[in-house]
């Protein structure tokens, strides 16, 4: 007598969100956000921080490296302190 097994198949849950803070170019004004992916992290900055333009570059705050890979996002510790820069602005 063999032996069957039922397989449940559910869908794949989406990554739990991950905190990090971000700022704008002047450091004015600082938000919390909770993001799974750089690009729901990018969209969620966007609403933020009310940015129209789409065209934005994430940057770590305490150096200035562009985060433009999900590899590279995917490395980063919680809590990461990120500047958002609209076209023309440059990290200081």
């Amino acid at each position: 007598v063999g032996a069957v097994t039922k397989q449940t198949l559910f869908p794949p849950l989406m990554p739990a969100g991950r905190p990090f803070r971000v700022s704008n170019a002047s450091r004015s004004s600082r938000k919390g956000i909770v993001a799974s992916s750089l690009q729901e992290l990018i969209s969620k900055t966007l609403d933020a921080f009310l940015i129209t333009a789409g065209v934005v570059t994430l940057v770590l705050e305490e150096d200035g490296t562009v985060v433009d890979t999900e590899e590279f996002f995917k490395s980063l510790d919680d809590n990461t302190h990120f500047m958002v820069l609209e076209q023309g602005q440059k990290w200081t």
